[in-house]
């Protein structure tokens, strides 16, 4: 059985046209705001997403990225596409690097 990586979502330009580190606090700070939004508990959004709710959360805090099927169950709980996410997400981190 093949290994599962995580895809990153948000990946920060570094202002010459390359690619950085991914911002996994940015992408759980949108998946937050966005389930917050929706007046969803972290309980009920992992439940409609069929994952562990400490996994969960620890998307939410930064402290994982997910992969793309977690991408995929997260915006089907939150009611959207996953480009959908991913389009928020990054104008979300554009934004913050601006304001830096």
């Amino acid at each position: 059985m093949a290994s599962q990586r995580s895809l990153p979502l948000v990946i920060m330009e570094t202002g010459e046209g390359r690619c950085g580190m991914i911002d996994t606090v940015r992408v759980g700070k949108t998946i937050q705001q966005l389930r917050k939004a929706k007046g969803m508990s972290q309980e009920v959004l992992s439940g409609l997403a069929g994952l562990d709710r400490t996994h969960y959360s620890k998307i939410e805090r930064g402290l994982r990225s997910p992969n793309l099927d977690t991408l995929f169950k997260i915006s089907n709980a939150l009611g959207m596409e996953p480009h959908e996410l991913v389009a928020i997400t990054e104008r979300e981190a554009a934004e913050n690097v601006q304001t830096q």
